[in-house]
C-alpha cells in the first residue's frame, strides 16, 4: 500500500521527526522499557502515515462514504443541546483521526460547526488543508478571529458548534495556565474553557478512535459539569485526553514539539 512505502520513507529513510518523536514518548512514558517506547513509535509512524494519505482522501469522499468510514457516536447529545438554543463548546486533541472531525458537519444540519484552528504558515497547504476540511459542510475559523466572531454570532443570536482543538501548546505568558500533561509541566490553552463561561456554552468532549485501517468511530461524551475550580473544564479534558492516549498511544500526534516551553515553567510559576 502507498501508505506502507510512505512509513518507510518517513520513518526509515528521512527520519521525520524521529528524534522529537521518541523524546516526547519518552517524556510522557518513562515507566516503560525502551524496547516498548519504540513499539510505540513505530505503529505512531504507521498510524502518522495512513492519518496523510486519509486527510487527502476526505477530499473525494461522498457523505455516505464517511458515515460507513467515520462512525459517529452520541450526536444525539450535541444536537438535544442546540435545542436549547444556546451554542455548544465541543473540545478534542490531535488523536486518531482529528482530521475527518469537520464531517460532523454533515450530522449538524441546521446549525454551523465552526472549527477554531491554527493557520499553517505554508500558505500552499493552508489553501490545500482549507478546502479538504470544510467540504463537508464545516467552517474553519482562525483562532486569532475566534474572539471577534463568537461575539458576533452570539450577539446575532446563532447558535453554532464551536469545536477547539485543545491540547496543542501555546506561547506561554504571565496569564498563562500551566499544569501537568502527561508527567510533563507544560502551558495549556483555555479558550474553550473561557468561551463557555462568558457565553454559558455547554460543552462536551469528542474523540477519534481506530477500529481498523481507514474505518474510525468518533464519539461525543456528556456534558460536564461544573465546580468551583476556575480551570475545571481545562483539567477534565486534559484527564480526557491522558486516559485517551493510554489506551493507544500510537494514536497521538507525537511529532508536535508539545513539551517545548518545560523548561519555562520556574521562570512563570516561581511565585506560586
Amino acid at each position: 500500500m502507498i501508505s506502507d512505502f510512505l512509513y518507510i520513507t518517513m520513518y526509515k529513510l528521512l527520519k521525520y521527526r524521529v528524534k522529537l518523536v521518541r523524546s516526547n514518548i519518552e517524556l510522557a512514558f518513562p515507566e516503560l522499557s525502551p524496547s516498548k517506547r519504540l513499539i510505540i513509535e513505530s505503529d505512531f509512524y504507521r498510524h502518522f502515515c495512513d492519518i496523510m494519505l486519509e486527510s487527502m482522501k476526505a477530499s473525494s469522499m461522498s457523505k455516505k462514504q464517511f458515515a460507513k468510514r467515520y462512525k459517529v457516536i452520541n450526536d444525539d447529545l450535541v444536537l438535544n443541546l442546540l435545542k436549547k438554543e444556546k451554542g455548544v463548546v465541543l473540545l478534542m486533541a490531535h488523536y486518531s483521526n482529528f482530521e475527518w472531525t469537520m464531517s460532523l458537519g454533515n450530522y449538524i444540519t441546521s446549525n454551523k460547526l465552526v472549527g477554531i484552528y491554527t493557520p499553517l504558515t505554508n500558505k500552499y497547504f493552508e489553501r490545500f488543508y482549507s478546502k479538504i476540511r470544510q467540504k463537508h459542510k464545516g467552517y474553519l475559523l482562525s483562532r486569532y478571529k475566534a474572539q471577534d466572531f463568537i461575539k458576533s454570532e452570539h450577539e446575532k443570536g446563532n447558535v453554532n458548534v464551536y469545536g477547539f482543538n485543545s491540547d496543542q501548546s501555546p506561547r506561554p505568558t504571565e496569564k498563562t495556565y500551566w499544569t501537568n500533561y502527561l508527567n510533563v509541566n507544560v502551558p495549556f490553552f483555555t479558550g474553550g474553557e473561557r468561551i463557555a463561561k462568558k457565553y454559558n456554552y455547554p460543552v462536551v468532549f469528542a474523540s477519534a478512535k481506530r477500529i481498523k485501517r481507514g474505518y474510525y468511530s468518533f464519539e461525543i461524551f456528556p456534558v460536564i459539569k461544573e465546580n468551583s475550580n476556575p480551570y475545571n473544564i481545562t483539567d477534565q479534558f486534559i484527564e480526557f485526553v491522558q486516559n485517551k492516549i493510554k489506551e493507544s498511544p500510537s494514536e497521538y500526534l507525537w511529532t508536535h514539539n508539545r513539551f517545548k516551553y518545560k523548561d519555562l515553567y520556574d521562570k512563570f510559576n516561581s511565585g506560586n
